[in-house]
């Protein structure tokens, strides 16, 4: 059974590796919407949360990694191995027409062991997407003249994202009392340029402009979960109940940052090679404001068999502060609902030991386009297939996202994501009495 799992962990990696892809440079997103800020932010909780509506804040799982609630380590009894994909298939409605945009990406990598399981104390290290650029946009522009104005283009093109490294520590204070840390490592580039294109019959000269930040620094993560367990006998059956209430805070960063810019003329009629450089600034160094987040939740499930599970979230977006200039973005809010439940883990019947997941979400974006907020709704649903006997597990989950709206001519986005996630969970580096 354990040479099965670890080999199928191993033909997963092996699988990513072959497609050519990277969690540090991958091209996660298409969204006009990714313009604003550092771009897209990246869920990078695992598969299993996912499918319950992004709910993790009170989850204690102790044979899987919830990185995003470093408080949960105290509760890990076995060394987990976890790698995620997902698949995105998109729809981008406007006024006029519609578009699909289709993708995939590596969505985590972690690694996390129990220190001491008697004092409750588990590390994890790791590493997933952080944000992602990814837009192409054309609009019309005139361009006066004396007596008429010309009819030209402007081509928006952005490309590029954060990735983050991190490393945790939990442990339990108290039989009821969990506190952690992350320190993630971000660091990434983005590039976002500018083109105006002048119809090649008026003999004036296009423009290029490109904008280059390189930055990196470290992000904190302070969580905490309250947790306990009772028991009830029914029917000689001895029922086991834990609730769990968690939060986590990441205080307002500056990331250290560098900027180019480029301004040059290009050749009439064309889009690319170089007329003329017209300014040019290398290496400018200043900070990237990374602001202040919270996220907090409460959960209660009955053990082997059932979990509930809200969450609420929100990032004070309008500090976001790039070289000393902001994008007029607002404070976001969230808030998620998930369930999980196995029918009868200790049924003889695969079926009964599946666990079955359901979940919802919603977030007031801090994306306000034209006067209109940009906000996200989504459902989900997914299934851990459990490995023969162990705790490991295959992950697979759905979800159907809709963004934005079509009113003041703006975008709506529609998706349909699959996530899959491997779950390797077993007791390595223990020390047996006997052997």
């Amino acid at each position: 059974m354990q040479n099965n799992a670890l080999r199928l962990v191993i033909l997963f990696f092996l699988g990513l590796i072959g497609k050519g892809t990277s969690v540090f440079a991958q091209n996660i997103t298409k969204s006009p919407y990714s313009i604003i800020g550092v771009g897209d932010m990246v869920y990078s909780g695992n598969a299993s949360s996912y499918s319950m509506g992004q709910t993790n804040q009170a989850i204690r799982n102790p044979f899987a990694v919830n990185m995003l609630n470093p408080a949960s380590y105290s509760s890990l009894l076995t060394t987990n191995i976890e790698a995620g994909a997902t698949m995105s298939f998109g729809t981008f409605k406007g006024a006029a027409n519609t578009n699909n945009v289709n993708n995939a990406w590596i969505s985590y990598l972690n690694f996390a062991l129990p220190l001491s399981t008697k004092r409750g104390i588990g590390v994890s290290f790791g590493a997933a997407p952080f944000s992602s650029v990814g837009y192409n946009i054309v609009s019309n522009v005139k361009i006066p003249q004396d007596t008429f104005s010309i009819d030209a283009l402007n081509n928006f093109v952005g490309r590029g994202g954060l990735s983050k490294f991190y490393m945790g520590y939990g442990m339990r204070l108290h039989r009821t009392v969990s506190l952690g840390v992350n320190g993630n490592y971000i660091f990434g580039q983005t590039t976002n340029t500018t083109q105006l294109l002048i119809p090649s019959q008026y003999l004036m000269f296009n423009t290029n402009e490109d904008k280059s930040q390189f930055m990196h620094g470290w992000l904190m993560d302070f969580g905490v979960q309250i947790h306990d367990t009772f028991s009830r006998i029914v029917d000689n059956d001895v029922r086991v109940y834990e609730w769990v209430i968690g939060g986590t805070l990441t205080p307002e960063t500056n990331l250290k940052a560098e900027q180019s810019y480029l301004l040059r003329s290009l050749p009439v009629g064309s889009t690319s090679g170089i007329k003329d450089t017209v300014y040019s600034q290398t290496s400018e160094q200043g900070t990237v404001t990374a602001p202040m987040a919270f996220r907090g939740g409460l959960s209660f499930s009955r053990k082997d068999m059932y979990t509930i599970a809200a969450d609420i979230k929100g990032t004070q977006w309008s500090n976001f502060r790039s070289f000393g200039g902001s994008d007029s973005l607002k404070n976001s809010f969230g808030a998620s609902l998930g369930a999980s439940i196995v029918p009868n883990y200790k049924s003889k019947n695969y079926f009964s030991r599946l666990e079955y997941r359901v979940g919802a979400r919603y977030e007031k974006s801090s994306l306000v386009a034209r006067g209109v907020s940009v906000d996200v709704m989504a459902v989900t649903a997914g299934i851990g297939l459990p490995m023969t006997r162990s705790n490991s597990k295959v992950n697979v989950g759905v979800e159907f996202q809709k963004r934005g709206t079509t009113d003041m001519g703006l975008v709506q986005e529609n998706y349909f994501r699959v996530y899959i996630g491997i779950s390797f969970a077993d007791y390595w580096f223990h020390r047996y009495r006997y052997d």
